[in-house]
């Protein structure tokens, strides 16, 4: 007696020959390019926040370039012959600039809110697109905090100091933050 082997799906049996063996499946080109997409937009991201930097000002960028000591002997030594590191002044970081201008023209309460801001950036960098800045603070207050209202204070003076330096932007956002990140927030400039 004579057993037949089970069919297979797809091929009809034929009498007196063997099944054809099935193909094995092919992986599906769509898969690996949507992990390669993946694997560029992670190792970008990666790369952008580890190598980006602060282009404005950072505490220690502030207190690195403020040092009268290191770094302007520094630049007077290797450009002994020009004269032109000696004339020029040290620039003065976005953060001391911003501080200075509320110093000078805002109210004492916002004076007080201002000694709170460890970090301005994005200030410098206006496409009239879409402007954006974030102020940095040391609060620890969250929205419905009252430092909610000293951080509306830092937005209104940041629009006043952005005007005050011809950088004012007609779709300028910035966004004041907390100490651990979170937002208090935020106005036009």
């Amino acid at each position: 007696m004579t057993t037949q082997p089970p069919q297979q799906p797809g091929y009809a049996q034929q009498p007196g020959y063997p099944q054809p063996p099935v193909p094995p499946k092919k992986r599906s080109k769509a898969k690996l390019g949507c992990l390669g997409v993946l694997a560029v937009i992670v190792i970008g991201g990666i790369a952008s926040a580890v190598g980006s930097g602060s282009d404005d000002s950072s505490a220690g960028a502030a207190s690195t370039g403020s040092s009268k000591g290191t770094s302007s002997s520094k630049s007077r030594g290797s450009s002994k012959g020009t004269g032109s590191a000696k004339a020029a002044a040290p620039q003065q970081s976005t953060v001391d600039a911003f501080k200075a201008y509320v110093k000078k023209h805002e109210s004492a309460k916002t004076r007080e809110a201002a000694a709170h801001v460890t970090k301005v950036q994005g200030a410098d960098k206006n496409n009239d697109i879409m402007d954006t800045a974030d102020i940095y603070t040391d609060y620890t207050g969250d929205l419905v905090s009252a430092d909610a209202g000293n951080a509306k204070l830092l937005a209104s003076a940041f629009a006043d100091f952005q005007a005050g330096r011809g950088k004012a932007s007609e779709n300028g956002l910035v966004t004041v933050y907390n100490a651990d990140g979170d937002i208090l927030s935020n106005g036009k400039y």
